[in-house]
Order: C-alpha cells, then structure tokens, then sequence
C-alpha cells in the first residue's frame, strides 16, 4: 500500500520496538555498540558499521537520532508543548470483533474532531472486518454480517484516517484498548504504527468529575445529559465521548499534561521511578 510519509507513523518491528524499550530504559541515550549488541544480536562491529546499522534501524521515526557521538537518542516535544488546551484533538471510539489480543478486527469506526473545546467535524463509517462477526458482538451493537459485507475495508479508510490524525492529540474511552486496536490493524496494513499521544477520559472523569455511580460511558452520558443515542455503536459513543471531553476542557485547573499517555520517556531514573508509582 503506497502513502505519503506521515511523522506520526513509525515502523512496527520486534527491533525498533526493542529499542525504543531500551532507549526508555536507558535514560533517552545509548551508545551505538550497546544497539547493536542488546538489540540486533551482533558483537563485534566497528563503530561506522554500527552506525549504519542503526541508522537503518531508526529510519523513519522522528523521534530517534544520531547524536554524532557515537550514540542514538530520543527527542520529543515536552508534555507542556503537547497538551495545549486549544489545540486539535481527535476523539474516536471503535467496534472491533474483540477476538484475542492484537487479533481484533475494527467493524465501525467513529471521530469526532474537537477545536476549543467546540465539537467541529464529526464522521463515522462500518468497516468490512473480512471475518464473520461473532455472535454477542452482533447483539452487543446490533451490526450484523450483512451490513459490513459491501462497507470498506480498513485499508480503503486509512489514507483518510491518516491525514486526520497526523498532528492531532487522541482522546477515547478506554483509550489505551482503543489505541492498540487501531495500531493492531495499522501494523496489518502498512507494517507501522501511530506515536501520537493521547488522553483518556476514564481517567480524566474519574479524577475532575468525582461522584459518579460509574464511569461507564452510558452513565456518565445520563448524568451529564450528553449526547448519546445509539450506546456501542462508534459514531454514537465517540459522540458522546467527545461531548463528556468538551465537558472536562471547561474545568480550566485541569492539568492536561499530567495525564498524557503513553508518558514521556523519563530523564532520570528517579524519575522512572516516580512514573510508575502514579500508573
């Protein structure tokens, strides 16, 4: 599949992934050798090879660079630069067939685009999953075989859905369920990966909204009289996700970057630390 270069898609490898688990474990900066050895598996290379070799490696990811001291790091905009309030978030929400983990199919997809705190475009399409939809998912959302069977396929969708999504910051319920289906059939798609930060408001409303019996979507929609008439369906719930995060910009002590995820790589180990104590 042929698409333009997107800089909030990076590659999906079992390497790149390693180093980008090392690269967070290490402080933001390792050493060329230690790529080559911890990550690659290979000892022994000479310091223009190694170079080459991890060059390669992290081809395409904005994030990563070689620092001309023989060493590879991470670069990435502050928390403070990302969560500014009045820029374009991207609000979506997804019907998946929910087979094993990383196996899921998407069958309905909804967004909803939010700019100053103003809902200001919003759209939402069945999605062919290519495989029957299992039975409690159909009754669950009411989306049978029959209504997927002439939708688009995922791949037919994505050009669209990547330029959408490019320089915004995501917003879902149960983001992180959310961001892994997307990036789950992305990967199928294209071999790559979305980097883009994102916030969820389950833990948003259960922080700045306390009180509420649950923080189920549907009853936070009651309590708030949102928006949302069709439940488990995408076009619906990102909806009302979006109004109930319209609703949650409006309380200006909010400290959005606070609650960024995935979090920022910490600089010290201190940090890490004190990171993990607060997931």
């Amino acid at each position: 599949m042929n698409l333009r270069r997107y800089k909030n898609l990076v590659p999906d490898s079992a390497l790149h992934r390693e180093l980008e688990k090392l690269l967070q474990e290490q402080n933001g900066r390792v050493s060329l050798q230690q790529v080559c050895e911890q990550v690659m598996q290979i000892r022994g290379q000479d310091g223009q090879t190694a170079e080459k070799l991890v060059a390669a490696l992290i081809e395409g990811d904005p994030r990563m660079r070689l620092n001309g001291n023989a060493t590879v790091e991470w670069t990435e905009p502050s928390p403070e630069e990302i969560g500014d309030p009045n820029r374009r978030f991207t609000v979506f929400d997804l019907e998946v067939t929910n087979a094993a983990h990383g196996q899921e199919r998407i069958i309905e997809i909804g967004i909803c685009h939010v700019e100053k705190g103003e809902i200001v475009d919003e759209w939402s399409s069945l999605v062919n999953p290519e495989r029957p939809i299992p039975y409690w998912v159909r009754r669950l959302t009411g989306i049978k075989n029959e209504d997927v069977r002439h939708a688009p396929r995922f791949k037919e969708l994505l050009p669209r859905l990547l330029d959408e999504l490019e320089n915004a910051l995501l917003v879902a319920h149960h983001a992180q369920f959310d961001v892994d289906c997307l990036n789950s059939e992305i990967s199928r798609a294209v071999e790559q990966r979305l980097t883009n930060r994102y916030l969820c408001t389950v833990e948003l409303a259960r922080r700045f909204l306390p009180g509420s019996e649950s923080y189920r979507l549907e009853t936070l929609s009651q309590w708030l009289q949102l928006n949302h008439e069709r439940p488990h369906r995408a076009g619906s719930d990102a909806r009302a996700t979006a109004e109930l995060f319209c609703h949650l910009l409006r309380k200006a002590e909010a400290p959005w970057s606070d609650y960024l995820r995935p979090r920022p790589t910490p600089a010290t180990k201190e940090e890490r630390a004190q990171a993990a104590e607060t997931d």
